[in-house]
């Protein structure tokens, strides 16, 4: 007799709490935003759309796809100082700028219009395109342009192609300047000098 008034309480408490979880709007998900105008929406009508699609979207790229893959990577080689004993100065920068944006400048030689260097630079960053290099270039004087490059550790290849490259006089990473084809030596000893 004893056990089923326990049962009996235990059944009235479990329907008490189905009929308040049924009458509560926390737990249900208001769908009024299928028979508004869009322009009508309120906060939660959107909310609630967002929830929806949210649950529906099954289009989740893999992260090696995603645009900001190298800003979010977690498995950056974590540099150890003795790792770095010895090792050349390029070396150590292409390891510390892994996965990390890097702007170098490269100058033309000469005293080109803005024309030309655009043109002149436009062939180096196309061949830098077709190398699969992810780089963006942007004209920001006369003789000098700005790339920006999604992975710093591919700044001295990049650097190792331009300096090749007839016109090319300089360019600069991290305000360290590699001589190209173009320039002159009496602006290589100027540039030790100081």
């Amino acid at each position: 007799m004893h056990f089923s008034y326990i049962f009996l309480i235990l059944c009235v408490l479990l329907y008490t709490l189905n009929t308040i979880h049924a009458n509560d709007d926390g737990f249900k998900r208001d769908k009024t935003h299928l028979k508004k105008d869009p322009r009508d929406y309120t906060d939660r009508d959107v909310d609630s759309l967002f929830e929806e699609w949210e649950d529906n979207d099954e289009d989740i790229l893999p992260d090696d796809e995603r645009h900001d893959y190298f800003l979010r990577r977690k498995d950056r080689p974590m540099l150890r100082p003795e790792d770095l004993v010895g090792k050349e100065p390029e070396h150590v920068m292409k390891l510390s700028k892994k996965g990390q944006t890097l702007m170098m400048f490269a100058t033309v030689s000469g005293s080109p219009t803005r024309r030309e260097t655009e043109e002149i630079t436009q062939i180096w960053w196309w061949g830098l395109k077709n190398a699969l290099y992810d780089v963006t270039r942007h004209v920001i004087d006369n003789n000098r342009i700005l790339l920006v490059l999604n992975d710093g550790s591919q700044a001295f290849e990049i650097k190792d192609f331009l300096v090749k490259q007839e016109r090319c006089k300089e360019v600069t990473i991290d305000n360290r300047p590699y001589y190209g084809k173009g320039a002159t030596d009496e602006e290589k000893l100027k540039k030790k000098e100081l």
